[in-house]
């Protein structure tokens, strides 16, 4: 990863980014749900289609579903990178998500909101990313995800 001032990128041979997302190809199946202070804030699925009967028509690829049930509890400090740095970082990271077969879903209350990896099918959001691996599933959404995020 390079870090500038105010940005991250990944590059081409970051091996960072390459054991991330091959050790997200190599999970099988799970949950993991995490409550703060007896609230469900966040779910975390996992299912590797390999796993499943063929006649499910599946992509063959993992697919990692992240449900911020409380998207405000994730809310993170202000940052100065702007839009297109996190744009461009998001969409090198996609695309090694793509390279290894993987695809994650950030939903924001049970709604799908964004889809980064192989399993993501742009259309319009293709004109924003310029990207094969990043779907923009719901841009109401993913607005409210973006500003539940946001720090004060």
């Amino acid at each position: 990863m390079v870090l500038g001032q105010h940005h991250l990128h990944i590059g081409e041979n970051d091996q960072i980014a390459e054991w991330l997302a091959k050790s997200l190809r190599s999970a099988s199946k799970g949950l993991i749900k995490l409550d703060v202070g007896c609230k469900p804030t966040v779910k975390i699925e996992v299912n590797n289609n390999d796993n499943i009967d063929n006649n499910n028509k599946g992509d063959n690829n993992n697919r990692i579903i992240v449900d911020l049930i409380q998207p405000s509890f994730f809310k993170t400090t202000n940052d100065e990178t702007g839009l297109f740095d996190k744009l461009k970082t998001a969409k090198e990271f996609s695309h090694k998500l793509s390279e290894n077969g993987v695809t994650i879903s950030f939903l924001r209350k049970g709604n799908e909101a964004i889809t980064l990896g192989k399993g993501a099918k742009p259309t319009v959001s293709k004109l924003i990313t310029r990207s094969d691996d990043m779907q923009i599933n719901s841009l109401k959404a993913a607005t409210e995800l973006k500003r539940d995020l946001k720090g004060d």
